[in-house]
């Protein structure tokens, strides 16, 4: 029954059958009701028909009655006349005539009488019987009016109850296509959405490849500048011959530290035309480490739109980076304070991202003048130094105490030899607010180091690495 009612079709069907049905029944109602009419119209007919021949019997009674009284008379007149006198034959064979005459018709009238008594009879037989039929017929008729009506009745309930079970289910077809028409449209959304990710996805494993593959080239570079200083400085040890100082330097000119420092003056220079190509080079590569910083905050920002396997995939590299850097970069005690002594240097890094490119130009500029200006004045500091010892008397047991060493220059204080050395050799995992940053920002605070040294800059000789904050 529960598919019937589930079924449309099927209750269309049950609901023409139901009024095909009732259709029959009023008809059926109807030749009844009309049957009942014409059976009360003879009964009427024949009532009529019964009152007026009791009407003619009771007159032919009555009409009887006379005759018998006239013949009453006539015979009491006929023994009068008789008896008063001797009447004659003939008057007595006429009253004897009338006599048989009023005896033949006063029989014809008693058998017409008996007659008209049997068809009374008949009629009133017949009536009675038409009558006990039409109340008989009447009774069954009521009977099924009564039974016709009470299914007219449940039919009708069974088809308001049908009708508001087919609004019901038409309601509930329009909801559930409005619930695929919604659901089509949300599928649409996320394929589109799952789409992007996808493609998001793929873009940052790309980017995050290159990542890796910079920052190995830069590990590489890292060991090989470690390699050339440890080669450079059991030569220079083992040699035991003075150095020479580079004029616009306090480094000696044959050690690592002024050829880094001539090749990032080279590249770092403003008014040699042959670097504007790789100038805009490194502009071109800090521009991309920004736009890719940007979109990393963006992404680790919304949480509700977050890439499936991209958490994963950063806190990985970013263990991997740490990992990497703990075993081929792990600082000595001196190398950590350092750390903790250019602590405020290290919050600095984190400045130049919110900067807009203009502010970042002009604060380039203005550590580009900064840096010339130092180089100026230590420059003149270090030839007055140079010139005030060569008036000094030489002796050659003192030889050796005028040749100042790296070590004993950069005891001086701090101020001598921070200035103007370039930010290239240390990457280091920063933390800010205990929040492990990603492989972009520290890709992009190494590069920026090269371009934009910054004040509290070290260089340890007597350790195997170069240590710049």
């Amino acid at each position: 029954m529960t598919k019937t009612y589930n079924d449309i079709d099927a209750v269309t069907r049950l609901l023409e059958e139901k009024e095909r049905d009732l259709e029959l029944a009023a008809r059926i109602g109807q030749s009844l009701l009309k049957k009942n009419r014409v059976l009360s119209e003879q009964n009427e007919y024949l009532e009529e028909q019964v009152g007026t021949i009791r009407e003619e019997v009771a007159q032919l009674h009555h009409e009887l009655n006379l005759k018998d009284e006239l013949l009453q008379f006539y015979t009491n007149a006929v023994e009068e006349s008789e008896e008063g006198s001797g009447s004659p034959t003939s008057s007595l064979d006429i009253l004897q005539q009338k006599l048989r005459d009023l005896e033949e018709e006063n029989l014809s009238l008693r058998s017409e009488a008996s007659q008209l008594k049997s068809e009374t009879e008949s009629y009133e037989e017949k009536e009675q019987q038409l009558v006990n039929d039409c109340v008989r017929e009447l009774r069954q008729s009521s009977i099924q009016i009564s039974s016709i009506a009470e299914e007219l009745a449940k039919k009708t309930e069974d088809a308001s109850r049908q009708q508001e079970e087919i609004t019901h289910l038409l309601s509930q077809i329009v909801d559930l296509q409005k619930k695929a028409k919604t659901f089509a449209v949300e599928n649409e959304e996320l394929s589109q959405h799952l789409s992007a990710a996808k493609d998001a996805q793929r873009q940052l494993t790309v980017e995050l490849q290159e990542l890796e593959e910079k920052y190995s080239e830069c590990i590489e570079m890292l060991h090989e500048a470690q390699e050339e200083l440890k080669n450079l400085r059991n030569r220079s040890v083992s040699a035991g011959t003075p150095r020479r100082y580079h004029p616009l330097g306090l480094f000696p000119m044959d050690s690592l530290a002024a050829e880094i420092e001539g090749t990032m003056r080279k590249e770092l220079s403003l008014e040699n035309p042959d670097n504007e190509e790789q100038r805009v080079r490194h502009k071109r590569v800090f521009e991309t480490v920004k736009n890719i910083n940007q979109s990393v905050r963006q992404r680790s920002a919304n949480s509700a739109t977050n890439i499936p396997g991209s958490n994963q995939t950063l806190s990985s590299l970013g263990s991997a980076l740490s990992d990497s850097n703990s075993n081929n970069a792990a600082p000595d005690n001196r190398t950590q304070s350092m750390l903790q002594e250019t602590g405020p240097s290290d919050a600095a890094v984190d400045a130049p991202e919110k900067r807009s490119g203009s502010e970042e130009l002009k604060l380039a500029l203005r550590r580009l003048s900064l840096r010339r200006q130092n180089c100026l004045s230590e420059r003149l500091f270090f030839e007055g130094e140079r010139e005030r010892r060569n008036r000094e008397p030489v002796d050659s047991g003192d030889y050796s105490n005028r040749l100042v060493h790296s070590e004993s220059i950069m005891s001086l204080g701090a101020w001598a030899s921070r200035p103007y050395l370039p930010d290239k050799l240390q990457i280091t995992f920063l933390r800010y607010r205990s929040r492990p940053r990603p492989p972009t920002m520290m890709l992009f605070n190494s590069l920026w180091g090269l371009m934009h040294p910054r004040k509290h800059s070290y260089f340890r000789e007597s350790r195997s690495w170069i240590h710049l904050h």
